[in-house]
């Protein structure tokens, strides 16, 4: 009797329609009862396409504190429903003569019913029963290792962010060497697919599992985007040590996969006790055609910035759109506002036509994710990048022009600092420069209008 788990044979078409169907209603019956245990929860839309969603913002209820195993266990329900739905429509696919790759579309949310029911609807075709080809024999391993690379993906995206809080080397590097490696040594292990294939699937797992990423709302686009060259990078690696193992034959590494696994919370163990922080500044200056009480009152008096940001900052990325400064002297409380929040500052130093300096007490996210959903549960979001303190220094310039300066210091809380320190700079330098510019448009404009 071939395991239910399994992808090989055939199945017919009641069958497979019956046990397909079957195993979704027993799926939303528990994401339902689930649902209606707790008395905040609401059963929409999104719950079906997505049901591993329900378990996932429950996670964050006050009410499942206690409750964390139930969560868990139907996490644990939504992959094994994953894998048998998987399973039957390779095996139907088999026996429709269709395509395997079409077929996995299968357990991909929203599309997941017609896809069903297409290959229920699909003839079965004679000899659907013989042996398969080798060649074929090679998708259905390729297939593995690419659903378990996206399954491996979002597991420790969430054992990384959420349990341990750490965005680190062991996220972003050992993470998707492992998720690499696994992959390319599932689709190896019984017939060299070649090194072309396993980097195409090795990058596939990678982007599916990115696609996944986003269907939970652990991550956002933006995020995604920027940490995807990094993640292609270390999974390659990790695929060409995966397939290396593969073509060796079981009996000269045994075990090499599975217990790169078990180590792996070793990473994001040291990534906890040793976080990632690194300290930077940043000083940025404009000459501004104005005088130095013009170019004050313009840093006193900011209003709003009409200049648009850059396209990035557009997408996602926190910018200055005005700011407010409440009361005068030290002491005064600076609001600053950001399109993704309300800084609050307080001012250290007060030295009109001179000086300006605060510090920061509270910023806001450093991005707002762009997801199908309202609420991205990403930690990185809210205090992995901080600006400490901030000073503006007004000097006057012997062509009667005035030079404004804005230092500001800075704290990264993410690894590798190498490949996340040149992007924060960036962001950095373009929203100073758009404020600097701001000030020096106020400036000069009342310093035409004055003369």
């Amino acid at each position: 009797m071939i395991s239910p788990f399994r992808f090989q044979g055939a199945i017919a078409r009641a069958p497979y329609l019956l046990i397909s169907i079957a195993l979704l209603l027993v799926q939303y019956l528990i994401q339902g009862l689930l649902l209606a245990t707790h008395i905040r929860a609401t059963l929409g839309y999104w719950n079906f396409m997505f049901p591993v969603w329900v378990w996932f913002g429950l996670w964050f209820e006050p009410g499942w504190k206690s409750d964390h195993w139930a969560l868990a266990l139907v996490l644990i329900v939504d992959i094994a429903v994953a894998w048998l739905v998987l399973a039957l429509a390779i095996r139907r696919a088999r026996a429709a003569s269709r395509s395997l790759l079409i077929a996995s579309l299968a357990i991909v949310p929203i599309i997941q019913i017609p896809t069903i029911c297409w290959l229920g609807w699909s003839t079965t075709r004679e000899g659907a029963n013989v042996p398969v080809p080798s060649n074929r024999v090679s998708l259905e391993v390729a297939l593995k290792g690419l659903i378990a690379g996206v399954i491996i993906t979002v597991v420790l995206e969430v054992i990384s962010t959420l349990v341990f809080r750490a965005y680190g080397l062991g996220l972003f590097l050992a993470s998707p060497f492992i998720v690499g490696c696994v992959t390319a040594y599932i689709g190896n292990r019984r017939s060299d697919i070649g090194s072309r294939a396993t980097t195409r699937l090795v990058l596939g797992a990678c982007f599916l599992g990115c696609v996944g990423l986003l269907a939970v709302a652990v991550e956002g686009i933006v995020c995604l985007v920027m940490a995807l060259p990094l993640i292609a990078a270390m999974a390659w690696l990790g695929g060409l040590v995966g397939r290396t193992i593969a073509l060796k034959g079981p009996g000269a590494v045994p075990g090499r996969t599975a217990m790169s696994i078990v180590v792996l919370p070793l990473f994001f163990a040291v990534d906890l006790m040793a976080p990632p922080r690194f300290s930077f500044e940043s000083v940025e200056s404009i000459e501004v055609a104005a005088t130095d009480r013009d170019v004050w009152d313009a840093v006193v008096h900011m209003g709003p910035i009409p200049a648009p940001p850059a396209a990035p900052f557009r997408w996602g990325l926190a910018y200055p759109k005005s700011g407010s400064i409440h009361g005068g002297g030290v002491g005064a409380i600076r609001e600053g506002v950001f399109s993704t929040g309300v800084a609050y500052e307080r001012v250290t130093e007060w030295d009109p036509v001179k000086h300006l300096s605060f510090i920061v007490l509270s910023d806001p996210p450093t991005m707002r994710e762009l997801s199908p959903y309202r609420k991205v549960n990403a930690p990185h979001v809210n205090g992995y990048f901080r600006t400490l303190d901030a000073r503006f220094t007004i000097t006057k310039l012997l062509n009667g022009h005035t030079l404004l300066s804005l230092a500001t210091r800075h704290e990264l809380d993410l690894n590798p600092v190498f490949y996340w320190l040149p992007m924060a700079k960036w962001a950095i330098h373009e929203n100073k420069v758009r404020v600097l510019a701001h000030f020096a448009q106020q400036a000069e404009a009342a310093a035409a209008s004055g003369n």
